[in-house]
């Protein structure tokens, strides 16, 4: 199965933005892009720390890592491979240098970052390791290469990724909610005549006890037009039991 590529944003902290030495036209960029042993806010009743070394051995294989702007590849503002940003940790986390490319677009963020308009950074990165204590995700390892560090206008926590949500929520002892999208995938799978893998399988399971839910919910409110909704969730419901079965 493919990884799932994650998104986190902390305040931005250890902010310099100044003129190269070498070239006035050049602008030096230096913050924390992530931060070790701090926690989340809440995600929908749990949290996330990013422990201490969760980016040692990622580091420490040169990842390919760009420097953007709200994560959009489009605005880019350095690259490790290129040697214009580099990436180093310590004991609260990892800083990111960078030498901004002489681009409008540049010299228009130095201006809202000094004025403090934007004061977040964020990175996207994969899990290699984690594990769960209590409502508190803890993170042992990322890998960032092919990952991206950003300055961004908001915090993007928002965007984890469904598989950590459902992982979430499970730990919580809460039916998780499958994105629509993976429950059709799993769907394909099955109808194309693969074998359910173990995770498409879990999803069903998921999609299955989030609409039981759904039912008892619009038969307890005794709908007075049951009808669409509720007949769609029900043949679904009738899919998914097949599926899981297989």
């Amino acid at each position: 199965m493919p990884r799932t590529r994650e998104v986190r944003a902390f305040p931005l902290t250890d902010l310099q933005i100044r003129a190269a030495d070498d070239e006035a036209a050049r602008l030096r960029f230096r913050g924390r892009a992530i931060v070790y042993d701090s926690l989340s806010e809440d995600m929908g009743g749990w949290r996330e720390r990013i422990m201490p070394g969760a980016a040692t051995r990622t580091l420490a294989a040169g990842p390919d890592v760009r420097f953007l702007i709200n994560h959009d590849p489009n605005l880019l503002l350095a690259r490790t491979a290129a040697g214009t940003a580099t990436l180093a940790e310590d004991d609260a986390g990892v800083i990111v240098e960078a030498d901004m490319a002489d681009v409008s677009y540049a010299r228009d963020l130095a201006v809202s970052l000094e004025r403090g308009d934007i004061n977040q950074m964020s990175f996207g990165f994969w899990v290699t390791a984690d594990g769960w204590s209590g409502n508190t995700h803890e993170v042992f390892g990322i890998d960032l290469d092919g990952g991206d560090v950003s300055v961004v206008t908001y915090p993007a926590f928002s965007q984890t990724s469904a598989e950590l949500r459902s992982a979430a929520a499970r730990q919580l002892g809460e039916p998780p909610v499958p994105e629509p999208d993976q429950v059709t995938r799993a769907l394909q799978e099955v109808r194309a005549g693969r074998v359910l893998s173990a995770q498409n399988r879990q999803l069903v399971q998921d999609a299955r006890d989030a609409l039981d839910a759904l039912l008892e919910a619009a038969d307890a409110r005794s709908l007075p037009k049951p009808g669409y909704p509720v007949e769609r969730a029900r043949h679904r419901l009738r899919e998914l039991e097949m599926l899981a079965q297989l």
